[in-house]
């Protein structure tokens, strides 16, 4: 991932895709991030009950789905039958929970994606989330435009044991790290990028993880104002629900 380090501006990043204009983390939401011109994309992962790599934010399919239950109790064909575009409007009805491969199939190749692992209360499986995860990485062959990110820093340890050559991201949780320099956060983990919200993001976080050398991002930027406050602090790596206006302000 060496074009984080490179760019001069920042790189603008689609939140669960364009997830601002269509449903999150669906294919409609990625299609619509490449045609706002986003740098990368995010997404969310979580297991399902048979092992798939599942893409979808919560622990439940409740909220962005027209299904019950949580996400490790339901299997590939059962999360697939659901609808999970009708919650975000009527013209995305019928929109289906994708899977990690899906989400290939219709993103170039060049483009980068942030994958960001999903383990709160997922059940310890066998094989591993990790292992699967880096199994599935290597076959696709993928791993010079993947960044893994987590809260679950335990999991990034795990990961990074597995494949040191893997990018390696760290989310901040304020409760849990408060205190603990980005830098310190990225080390124990091998983590080369360190992300916080912007209400949480302070210019000595940037300036402690720029002289460590590890690349700073910023979720939750919505608006030309949160935009101003991140750039003038330093980050390098913008993530939005809305990558074409916040491309316009920076380009």
């Amino acid at each position: 991932m060496d074009r984080l380090a490179a760019t001069r501006r920042p790189l603008i990043v689609a939140h669960r895709g364009s997830s601002g204009s269509a449903p999150e983390n669906t294919l409609a939401a990625f299609r619509q991030a490449v045609a706002d011109g986003a740098d990368m994309i995010e997404l969310d992962v979580r297991l399902s009950r048979d092992g798939e790599l599942v893409v979808l934010h919560d622990r439940t399919v409740n909220r962005t789905t027209n299904g019950r239950g949580k996400v490790w109790d339901l299997t590939r064909d059962e999360l697939k039958a659901l609808d999970a575009g009708s919650w975000f409007g009527r013209r995305f009805a019928g929109e289906r929970i994708p899977f990690l491969t899906d989400v290939l199939d219709v993103l170039p190749s060049d483009l980068p994606i942030n994958i960001e692992v999903k383990t709160d209360d997922q059940p310890r499986t066998a094989p591993s989330f990790e292992s699967r995860l880096v199994r599935f990485i290597r076959d696709m062959r993928i791993a010079y435009r993947i960044i893994v990110s987590s809260f679950d820093h335990a999991f990034l340890g795990r990961l990074h044991r597995l494949d040191h050559s893997l990018a390696i991201g760290v989310l901040y949780l304020p409760l849990r790290d408060i205190g603990r320099s980005p830098s310190a956060l990225a080390r124990k983990v091998g983590g080369s990028v360190f992300t916080c919200s912007i209400t949480q993001l302070r210019t000595r976080m940037v300036e402690d993880a720029v002289r460590a050398g590890i690349v700073v991002g910023c979720y939750g930027v919505n608006t030309r104002k949160q935009l101003g406050k991140a750039v003038s602090c330093g980050v390098r790596v913008i993530i939005t629900d809305y990558p074409r206006e916040m491309k316009s302000y920076v380009v």
